[in-house]
């Protein structure tokens, strides 16, 4: 950790250790840069003093420990408790009002086809089911080892280009009555309105109660492009573990997934409309707690956040069990890692350029040694980066949790 210390003892010539702030850890290295003094006795000994695979040996290996942790944690949850079998999906739950509770669909039902097209996993069901707006179809079922047939109108809900033409209206919601009178999808909806004129919209948010929302209507795009098809069932997938041959395969394949998702995520929270809008919504959520405007976390892409945060999401994935615990622990482990290998001090990453750099200034034959001093102004403008985004994401956790489910 950081901050005073707590507690310690001494093995060797290693001091362990706990301080107050548990945020990581902390290894105190000497003759980490030229600028530490050092008694020429044990210069040698220094991190400065030693070959280039040795220094990046030990600036790496903080991070090599938590990716090494996150690979155990994966092999242990597809060995013991599996991963879901998308091709044995089956209906979890049945949306209220939807097209699949008038149809009479049933959980544990299986969808084997829709409009005889082969549904073989759930997102193949997904694919088929948004290109049928409004459209009748039969839908081929499992039901207790019996198979079964059922038609019916698969449902609507606005796409991002049909909820722009309605300001106010949010991609997913079903306009279901225009001042006061029903209407049925999105042609319904089209008849019944009239370009820059506003109307009193019964709106339909998923598994939301309905909204009433006054609305100027803005240019209709086609159907096609307006509405997508909705069905209105959620999956459930049952557990299958993998031999242990299997399980290592996986979790390699899984933390490779995870380590491309964590840099991705790092450059779109650091590039400047992720910053930007992680002060915004830190401002939003400030000034819907003053007017006593319910807060809300959708959509936000760039959100961040802080130990305190961390700690109620664990808490919260702990409770849930132990498959959504240990992915929780697996995540962190990867994201740290990660993390930390950015390149530029204070970070490891930073160490690692630094004596990437100087191996590359002494190819021939004569050790060069960056000058520290005149890193730190850079080291302190990143220090005080992360420090500020930590403050903000704190705050924001404080006022605004976000809701996972």
């Amino acid at each position: 950790g950081f901050g005073p210390r707590l507690w310690s003892f001494r093995r060797g010539e290693t001091e362990y250790g706990i301080k107050a702030i548990l945020v990581g850890a902390y290894v105190r290295i000497t003759g980490m840069n030229n600028l530490e003094i050092v008694d020429p006795a044990i210069e040698n000994r220094t991190y400065r003093a030693q070959s280039y695979p040795r220094r990046l040996a030990v600036t790496f290996a903080g991070s090599a420990a938590q990716f090494l942790v996150a690979i155990i944690l994966l092999v242990v949850v597809f060995s013991a408790i599996g991963r879901p079998d998308p091709s044995n999906w089956t209906v979890g739950e049945v949306v209220p009002g939807s097209a699949a509770e008038q149809m009479g669909v049933r959980e544990s039902d299986r969808v084997l086809a829709v409009g005889g097209v082969d549904t073989a996993d759930f997102e193949d069901f997904g694919y088929v089911i948004r290109a049928l707006p409004g459209r009748t179809v039969s839908v081929k079922l499992e039901r207790d080892g019996q198979v079964t047939r059922i038609n019916g109108e698969v449902g609507e809900r606005l796409t991002p280009a049909g909820a722009a033409a309605l300001p106010g209206v949010e991609p997913g919601d079903r306009v279901v009555a225009v001042d006061g009178r029903p209407v049925a999808g999105w042609a319904g909806l089209s008849s019944a309105v009239q370009e820059g004129e506003t109307y009193r919209l019964e709106v339909r948010r998923y598994l939301g109660a309905p909204e009433v929302i006054d609305v100027t209507v803005a240019e209709l795009p086609d159907e096609t492009e307006a509405v997508s098809g909705f069905f209105g069932v959620g999956a459930d997938w049952p557990m299958a573990t993998l031999g242990p041959v299997q399980a290592a395969g996986q979790a390699l394949a899984s933390f490779g997934d995870l380590v491309i998702a964590s840099v991705d995520g790092l450059i779109r929270v650091f590039s400047p409309g992720g910053l930007a809008n992680i002060v915004g919504g830190a401002v939003d959520a400030a000034t819907d707690v003053r007017s006593g405007v319910a807060v809300s976390v959708e959509d936000d892409d760039a959100r961040l956040l802080s130990p305190y945060g961390v700690g109620r999401l664990g808490s919260a994935m702990f409770e849930s069990g132990a498959y959504n615990y240990l992915w929780f622990w697996v995540l962190i482990n990867v994201f740290v890692g990660v993390f930390n290998l950015v390149p530029v001090p204070p970070l490891d990453g930073g160490h690692i350029a630094i004596a990437t750099y100087e191996r590359l200034r002494s190819w021939r034959g004569r050790r060069y040694r960056a000058d520290a001093a005149k890193l730190i102004p850079l080291t302190w403008v990143v220090a005080a980066l992360i420090i500020g985004v930590t403050l903000v994401a704190l705050y924001r956790d404080i006022v605004d949790f976000p809701d996972f489910g």
